[in-house]
């Protein structure tokens, strides 16, 4: 995966783990190589698993000044700030919910959605959209690599996992 950043190459990858198989250590790390490459990432988990345990460990490793967290609990202001602060590369990593797909990176090095069968990642009220589909958009077109992890994975993921259109890494 750091090969395919480095040299600005768009591939999907299935981390295909069960809970507490260090899915989000590996999200880390990939994350790490990113910065590293002064490169960007953005991190995509279910609303309903935006705990503070899993923002706690990226800000523990990236600290308070490299990530921003984009969810719907946050007032207009807050989520401005948090915008301005992407907008102008001062937030390197970006976690939230489907709606941080849309976060203005620069330079986007990895795109990460975590429990990537969760239902939530579609939207249902105006405008419509999938927030799967619309990553694989971005990181087709910034040449990053996509990583769907889950221990449920979608049926349509896994399948594309069994016909090579994605690579499957069991952990």
């Amino acid at each position: 995966v750091s090969t395919m950043m480095k040299f600005n190459e768009y591939e999907q990858f299935l981390l295909y783990g069960v809970t507490g198989s260090r899915k989000t250590e590996i999200y880390l790390q990939l994350i790490g190589q990113a910065l590293k490459q002064n490169k960007t990432a953005i991190v995509l988990v279910p609303e309903i698993s935006l705990t503070p345990q899993m923002v706690d460990r990226f800000l523990a490793r990236f600290g308070e000044n490299s990530v921003a967290v984009l969810h719907s609990k946050l007032s207009i202001g807050e989520r401005f700030d948090e915008w301005q602060k992407i907008t102008k590369g001062e937030k390197k990593i970006v976690i939230g919910a489907r709606s941080a797909i849309f976060a203005p990176v620069k330079n986007l090095g990895i795109i990460i959605i975590d429990e990537e069968h969760d239902i939530s990642y579609k939207s249902d009220s105006t405008a419509r959209y999938n927030a799967k589909d619309l990553a694989k958009y971005i990181a087709q077109n910034h040449h990053c690599p996509l990583i769907l992890g889950s221990a449920t994975p979608d049926i349509c993921t896994y399948y594309q996992s069994t016909e090579d259109k994605i690579r499957r890494f069991y952990l």
